[in-house]
């Protein structure tokens, strides 16, 4: 395994997994509320989509490889839309995003990613590196659905109950939120950039430069799930 591989995947994820799994059960342990609730399963598939991802970098059979990988970054691209659910409920509150709207939005996203599985030729193994690789298309989809469902309404929501606020002291915790969904967003676009370019030097520099960002995941929790 190479040096940018093992950085990515065993101190980058690892330490993500790790951490949201520790803040998941913290937001679940206080209350269990439905926002408590959905808040976590954001915290706790992504978690699973990190133990998924450290199990198949061991793994020497193509078939399973390949359906490991897609299944964890299925999981990645899935953890956003409890993201967005979160931020719908702490505005319009439960009485308005009912669990209906929840059901529906989460079903049409999932639903939406199971697609990329179909794209021909979307997954392919490289058999020097044994690494997973994404045609343009696959990245191409991902991205904009993705981005068009859960990342660009999620930033729309969070800044809007930003202004929202009254108060400069809640204000300033939101930044902090608002800084750690961005950075969770860059290791988004970042990781997908890097299966796609399938390049040693760029995914040795993309292990690096994400590393930091490692910092401003905490302020997803600081910002808004210490609240609850």
């Amino acid at each position: 395994m190479d040096l940018s591989r093992f950085i990515q995947v065993f101190v980058v994820q690892g330490l993500v997994g790790l951490f949201y799994l520790f803040i998941g059960y913290k937001i679940i342990r206080r209350e269990r509320r439905e926002i408590n609730v959905i808040l976590s399963s954001f915290y706790f598939v992504v978690v699973i989509g990190v133990i998924l991802n450290i199990i198949y970098v061991n793994v020497f059979n193509e078939t399973v490889t390949l359906v490991l990988h897609f299944i964890t970054y299925y999981l990645f691209c899935l953890s956003l839309i409890f993201l967005l659910i979160s931020v719908l409920i702490l505005l319009k509150s439960e009485k308005i995003i009912t669990l209906k709207i929840q059901v529906t939005i989460f079903t049409i996203y999932a639903l939406l990613l199971i697609v990329l599985w179909f794209i021909p030729d979307g997954l392919r193994l490289n058999e020097v590196t044994w690494k997973p690789e994404w045609s343009w298309s696959f990245f191409t989809y991902s991205i904009v659905i993705c981005s068009s469902i859960a990342i660009g309404p999620t930033i729309y929501v969070s800044f809007k109950i930003y202004r929202s606020f009254q108060k400069d002291i809640l204000k300033k915790k939101w930044i902090f939120f608002l800084v750690g969904i961005f950075g969770y967003f860059f290791l988004y676009y970042g990781t997908s950039l890097s299966n796609t370019l399938a390049d040693p030097t760029f995914r040795l520099i993309w292990s690096i430069i994400s590393l930091p960002v490692l910092i401003s995941i905490y302020f997803i929790y600081y910002g808004v799930a210490k609240q609850l």
